[in-house]
């Protein structure tokens, strides 16, 4: 398996390390149907990509076979902001979904033992016709009994289609939030979009939150509440509800 190199990794400050593992502890709260899971947003700088990486790199660290999958291939935050190279040419999931490439020439090891990542290699327009054809399907497939956990970052609900595609093919989602910058009706709206494709909402993520703000109380209180059920999903999914400070 190729080797892929990640320049970009900040190291978190303790309060924010702590809540990401809180959201990886939750998660396998959910229990062993639960291995996809599928991290969006509703809209653009909301944090989805730090928090799929990041909580990757907490799956792994504890000796979590985990591979991370970048579906947003119209504009990719992991490619970009963390620096993503190999030392021959990247090779990533549109070149499998293509038929260009078999799946083993891009899935990559990376430095972080029991990491991997099948990255954006380049680029997309419109990937539309790459996430509705077979492949895709049999890429999920393949990934879930390769490895214990499969997260996908992908773009946000409210820009593209694309996400609600890809839900179809995951057993849960985490809808990230940007904390005093999306609108609630927003949020509503994603979370209906989600429920039209059947796949549980497993939590919310409040991103960039300030925790010493007085209007971020509420939610200090649920983040300290610790896990709660959603009156929906609550016989078979955690839906939980953390804060993450990353800026």
């Amino acid at each position: 398996m190729k080797e892929l190199q990640i320049r970009n990794m900040p190291e978190l400050p303790f309060d924010m390390s702590e809540a990401l593992n809180q959201l990886r502890v939750n998660l396998g709260f959910c229990g062993d149907q639960v291995k996809t899971v599928m991290l969006t947003s509703s809209v653009p700088n909301e944090g989805k990509s730090f928090v799929a990486m990041q909580l990757w790199k907490q799956m792994a660290e504890v000796g979590t076979p985990t591979l991370l999958i970048d579906c947003d291939f119209r504009n990719s935050e992991l490619r970009s902001k963390y620096g993503l190279s190999s030392t021959g040419k990247l090779t990533g999931g549109a070149h499998y979904l293509a038929g260009i490439s078999e799946l083993d020439d891009v899935l990559y090891q990376t430095s972080i033992p029991n990491g991997y990542i099948l990255p954006v290699a380049s680029a997309i327009a419109n990937p539309t016709i790459l996430l509705e054809g077979p492949r895709f399907s049999q890429m999920i497939e393949t990934c879930e009994r390769m490895f214990e956990y499969v997260l996908i970052d992908t773009p946000p609900i409210g820009s593209v289609a694309d996400a609600l595609n890809i839900a179809t093919h995951c057993d849960g989602t985490v809808l990230v939030v940007r904390s005093g910058s999306t609108p609630r009706k927003m949020v509503d709206n994603s979370v209906q979009l989600l429920k039209r494709t059947e796949t549980p909402l497993l939590g919310i993520v409040l991103n960039r939150a300030d925790m010493n703000s007085k209007s971020n109380v509420y939610y200090h209180r649920y983040y300290r509440s610790g896990y709660y059920y959603n009156k929906e999903y609550g016989k078979t999914y955690g839906y939980g509800q953390h804060s993450v400070k990353n800026k």
